[in-house]
């Protein structure tokens, strides 16, 4: 009686709690759409709310059990139609930006094409288009964030001191490792560190150590990006620390990602010695490649084996059987792929898996456990949307990272450069991970990456960013470059 009496309050409470959390979410979203009609924020609540939100949603979920991560998807979803509204506004003032936009909406469109002809079912269908969604929205709510001297300040802040709120954390699970996982959940990758061979492959305030990886190698490329503005040491210290936290997540592809985006930034910054640094780098890397001959040696030759790029007896891995079965599920559904919430997806994970078991996934024991089924980015757009999808979004993220290039290129010594160094450091790592992970769609590892990007975006428009200033200043156009100048020289 005791027992049954105690399991109906326990039962009672839970659902109290949920519907409680259901009503604040419902009566937030609500209030986003009604107030978010217009919506310009000039004080950086969007930047510094993103950024505590991707700190701290991770662990306060493990430990309260409630889908607190979904608190970023309601920001997102409840402020889209403001940011339509301004994407809209500023697409008649930038022709890039309509290209942006008529290739991202003929994607989805042969996305939505292949869902009504192809064997899509409706409800994961629309989960596979709402998941898909979530990363041009977070670029749109970028564009809400004015780039003035207070938000060039924030964000200067958050590359300074965000390593006090990482550091002790990752001590926590260096030193005690029972601990750790009492506040955020149990490690899902038990593999040793493969970048320096010992220790686990750490994960700090995150549940994966792949949000560890991406978002301390964002923060290197801020500190780089401060340093060759500023040139003070201890930005210098900053990009050797969060490169320090990178090599503790050993996350390999982020942390070559990382280089690479930190020498395309010196790249731009010291562009008068861009040939002396195109031989340096010619010759390192032929002196790599003839010790590698000379010793017999393949670098990553396991992971290259798991691809078939070696001759090898390893099996495939994971990535590389959903990878390979996503190219053939777009040649048997050619030309439109078999549609969203289908394969390789968030929507095929939860609601249809008979395409996986139709190709054999049932031999795997990975798949039988519901492991690594949305491991991969470009696989999953593939097969759903065919390969004329899957170029048109190519073509999509080879424009948005060039234009971004130019106007980085173009930037040195504006007000605008470190966001513009930031946001081609964003893309960047963003496009460098998706050969293995969806980590660009995921508002918990990415948010303020879109957010940088969408913000410099509009900072750098041509014959808009003028005007912005003058507005975000109340001062005349003329001044508006020489006001944020000042703001941003007193900041630093």
């Amino acid at each position: 009686m005791f027992s049954l009496l105690g399991g109906l309050l326990i039962g009672a409470g839970q659902f109290v709690l949920l519907a409680g959390f259901g009503i604040v979410v419902l009566s937030t979203l609500l209030s986003l759409l009604f107030l978010g009609q217009r919506v310009e924020d000039r004080r950086g609540f969007l930047l510094v709310g993103v950024w505590w939100g991707m700190l701290l949603v991770h662990g306060l979920q493990q430990s309260s059990g409630l889908p607190i991560g979904y608190i970023l998807e309601l920001v997102l979803f409840g402020l889209v139609l403001a940011s339509v509204q301004c994407v809209w506004n500023l697409a008649r003032q930038d022709w890039v930006l309509r290209l942006l936009l008529a290739l991202l909406l003929l994607h989805f469109g042969m996305a939505l094409l292949s869902s009504m002809l192809g064997r899509s079912q409706t409800f994961a269908a629309l989960w596979q288009l709402q998941y898909n969604l979530k990363w041009p929205l977070m670029l749109g709510l970028g564009t809400l964030l004015i780039w003035n001297g207070r938000v060039d300040d924030l964000m200067r802040k958050i590359i300074a001191w965000s390593w006090i709120f990482i550091v002790p954390i990752l001590a926590v699970e260096i030193a005690a490792p029972e601990i750790h996982p009492y506040v955020f959940g149990e490690n899902p990758d038990k593999s040793v560190n493969p970048v320096i061979g010992i220790g686990a492959r750490y994960r700090g305030p995150f549940n994966h150590s792949g949000y560890l990886a991406i978002i301390s190698a964002l923060l290197a490329a801020g500190a780089m990006a401060t340093f060759l503005v500023e040139r003070g040491w201890r930005w210098g210290l900053l990009i050797l620390l969060y490169a320090a936290i990178v090599l503790l997540s050993g996350q390999r592809q982020e942390l070559l990602a990382m280089v690479f985006a930190l020498f395309l930034l010196a790249a731009i910054s010291w562009k008068q010695y861009l040939h002396l640094m195109v031989i340096f780098a010619t010759l390192l890397g032929g002196l790599l490649i003839a010790g590698f001959i000379y010793f017999d040696y393949i670098p990553m030759r396991d992971t290259l084996a798991q691809w078939g790029m070696v001759d090898d007896l390893s099996r495939p891995s994971e990535r590389a059987i959903l990878s390979t079965n996503g190219i053939a599920v777009a040649h048997q559904f050619f030309p439109l792929g078999s549609g969203l919430g289908t394969y390789g997806g968030v929507g095929a994970q939860k609601f249809d898996l008979k395409l996986f078991w139709e190709l054999g996934f049932g031999r795997y024991w990975w798949f039988l456990q519901g492991k690594f089924l949305v491991d991969t980015y470009w696989p999953n757009v593939i097969a759903e949307s065919g390969f004329v999808g899957a170029f048109l979004l190519l073509v999509f993220f080879m424009v948005l990272w060039i234009t971004l290039l130019r106007r980085a290129w173009c930037s040195v010594g504006t007000p605008v450069y470190r966001v513009s160094l930031l946001a081609l450091a964003a893309v960047t790592l963003l496009l460098a991970n998706t050969p293995s992970s969806p980590v660009l769609t995921d508002p918990r590892g990415a948010f303020i990456f879109w957010l940088i990007i969408g913000s410099a975006w509009r900072a750098t428009m041509p014959m808009y960013s003028t005007n912005r200033l003058a507005r975000s200043h109340g001062v005349s156009a003329g001044s508006a470059n020489r006001s944020f100048g000042a703001a941003v020289g007193r900041a630093n």
